[in-house]
């Protein structure tokens, strides 16, 4: 059973190795040959979106493994470090668009993109166990 439960865990971190932050994601679909892409106050918000690509990788393997190691006592503190780190990056893109001519979402929108992403944060959180044994047994 534990080793299962590994496997799942090792196969969604793999899965989601790949995810890049809203910021990157914003940048890519802009138009990278306009005058506004080029502008100083476009490259200023630009500059900082490597920190959501680290964090975003990193929460990915430190969140299950405080799971792991802290147990149900940890899932709270997880799940709201999860969701501060969401509503960071999706502020940042949301800057970068609005700066760079990109499409910027409007507040309802971004409520909306962040509880989403809650959602997901807490859905797949649900996979790592976080229970502890109850009784351990001499062998």
């Amino acid at each position: 059973m534990k080793n299962r439960q590994c496997a799942i865990l090792l196969a969604i971190s793999a899965l989601m190795v790949g995810c890049a932050s809203h910021s990157s994601k914003v940048i890519s679909n802009l138009d990278s040959s306009s005058q506004v892409f080029q502008s100083g106050p476009c490259e200023n918000a630009r500059q900082n979106a490597w920190m959501h690509d680290e964090a975003q990788k990193n929460k990915l393997w430190v969140g299950p493994s405080v799971l792991l190691l802290a147990g149900p006592m940890a899932v709270l503190p997880v799940f709201v470090s999860n969701v501060g780190l969401n509503t960071a990056d999706k502020m940042q893109a949301n800057d970068i668009a609005a700066r760079c001519g990109g499409n910027p979402q409007t507040q309802q929108q971004m409520a909306t993109d962040i509880a989403l992403d809650a959602s997901l944060s807490l859905a797949v959180g649900a996979v790592v166990p976080t229970t502890l044994p109850t009784k351990i047994t001499p062998p």
